[in-house]
């Protein structure tokens, strides 16, 4: 195989893979995405190793479960690790991310860079710092969701932003919904190919680069800039996978959920017994295509820009996004202990010009996986203590079968709420075991809507026996594999 020299990684927040016009949907304007996915492989069983930001971040750079990572949950400060930024660096590459890396929390007092207070207060330090940060030589910084914050903040004011831009304007009054008065060229998802495509443009042209360009969106809230919601106001939506009937199988939080009366901390009062009104999600959905419409201009102007720079190809791109989002299936939205198809199952394209023959593969592709691959595929030595497999022999061969599972954590954390939940997904089913003994067994192939956890049907006991013994061994081969052993005591 020929060897590639430079990585870019496009990375969004809380983007369903259904959300793309090359994984089916006839609504959202996504044409540069679709042509990358017409030049490179484009994956369909993609599954994330935590459904939340800060975990599988972490898990997609460092090709770690959260257990070895220690990342187990938002909104924790665990010492700086090596990541794969950091080993493309020890080997010769330039490294930078731009946009949202999210590997630290945001708020608290732990000293981290990547929080509002390390931005926001009389002591804290300027934009002129990039870097640098978890193994990335030059950091530019969002935080938050369209905040005026750490570089993007800078850049929004430096350009004449002002503050009426960033209030949400509602529309039907759905929740964390509403339009921005803001222009499309002063939105972050445009802070982060600009500087992006800067970086193209400074780099040193003697060293290869490691460049992650992390757009915020289309995480919530729903609030796309007054211009672009406009593009969709009057299109057609999706509709949302199955309905509330099917909660009557899963664990009680599932219900609890669909009320708005489940968080990560506990359980509250129910802010909607009867859950989003068909106005409401129409909206949600709506605004959601208006974000990914935006972020997939952007990665156009970024793939432009490599093409200028005649760097396409001797680059490998990657589109992938951290987890995806409910968005109303199952009348079920945002992220959490859910584990539908639409929240685990997320997209990833890979191009590699001149290398790997473009198609579709339907083989299991964790999130572990991406650090091994991309250093396959650079030719550089794997990182020490993987979890991930290189799918480079599948790229090669799409007869050949890497892995037959994949392995999902979960912990909610918050103390005395704290539950843990691991998932094994396979060719056909998805099983869930918790920390309470509740379980959930889902056939892929005969609902594929996860309309009924068969669990407990007797006619599954047999295939949940093996899939539960699976799951121990699943665990048990991904063990901590460091530090390594220096001597015998």
């Amino acid at each position: 195989m020929i060897r590639m020299k430079n990585i870019l990684v496009i990375l969004t927040d809380q983007q369903r893979k259904d959300s793309l016009g090359c994984y089916g949907n006839p609504v959202c304007q996504t044409p540069n995405l679709d042509r990358l996915a017409e030049s490179g492989v484009r994956f369909t069983r993609h599954y994330v190793a935590n459904p939340i930001c800060m975990p599988n971040r972490l898990s997609l750079f460092t090709g770690k479960n959260i257990r070895n990572h220690g990342l187990w949950t938002n909104g924790l400060l665990i010492p700086e690790q090596p990541t794969v930024a950091e080993h493309f660096r020890a080997n010769g590459y330039q490294t930078a991310s731009i946009g949202k890396i999210h590997f630290t929390p945001y708020g608290g007092d732990g000293g981290n860079l990547e929080s509002e207070n390390k931005w926001s207060g009389p002591d804290t330090p300027g934009t002129e710092w990039t870097g640098p940060y978890w193994g990335f030589e030059h950091v530019e910084l969002t935080l938050g969701h369209t905040q005026p914050l750490a570089h993007y903040g800078e850049w929004f004011h430096n350009r004449g932003g002002t503050g009426h831009m960033l209030e949400r304007h509602p529309v039907s009054g759905a929740m964390q919904s509403g339009m921005r008065n803001m222009p499309e060229d002063l939105h972050d998802s445009t802070f982060v190919a600009e500087r992006a495509i800067e970086f193209l443009k400074d780099r040193k042209p003697d060293k290869p680069f490691f460049l992650v360009a992390s757009f915020p969106d289309p995480h919530h809230p729903f609030d796309p800039p007054a211009e672009t919601a406009a593009r969709y106001a009057s299109k057609a939506i999706i509709p949302p996978a199955g309905d509330l009937d099917d909660l009557d199988t899963r664990p009680e939080h599932y219900r609890q959920h669909f009320q708005g009366a489940w968080h990560r901390s506990g359980v509250g009062k129910a802010k909607h017994l009867d859950g989003i009104s068909q106005e409401h999600t129409q909206e949600l959905i709506r605004h959601t295509y208006a974000m990914v419409d935006l972020i997939d201009r952007n990665v156009g102007r970024l793939l432009d820009a490599l093409d200028a720079e005649n760097l396409r190809d001797d680059t490998i791109v990657v589109f992938t996004s951290d987890h995806g989002e409910l968005l109303g299936d199952h009348g079920l939205w945002f992220k959490g202990p859910f584990f539908y198809e639409g929240l685990i199952n997320t997209p990833l394209l890979i191009a590699c010009p001149s290398t790997i023959a473009p198609g579709v593969s339907d083989a299991l592709f964790s999130d572990l996986d991406l650090a091994p691959t991309l250093c396959e595929l650079a030719g550089l030595a794997p990182m020490p203590f993987l979890d991930g497999l290189s799918q480079v022999p599948h790229l090669e061969n799409r007869q050949a079968s890497v892995r037959e599972r994949c392995l999902i954590e979960y912990r909610t954390g918050y103390g005395e709420s704290d539950c843990s939940a691991k998932v094994l997904v396979t060719d056909q089913h998805k099983y869930v075991r918790y920390q309470t003994g509740e379980e959930e067994l889902t056939d892929l192939r005969e609902d594929p809507k996860e309309c009924i956890n068969v669990a407990g049907d007797p006619a599954y006991q047999a295939i949940k026996s093996k899939l539960l013994a699976d799951l121990l061994d699943e665990v048990l081969k991904t063990e901590q594999k460091g530090p390594e052993q220096i001597s015998h005591a």
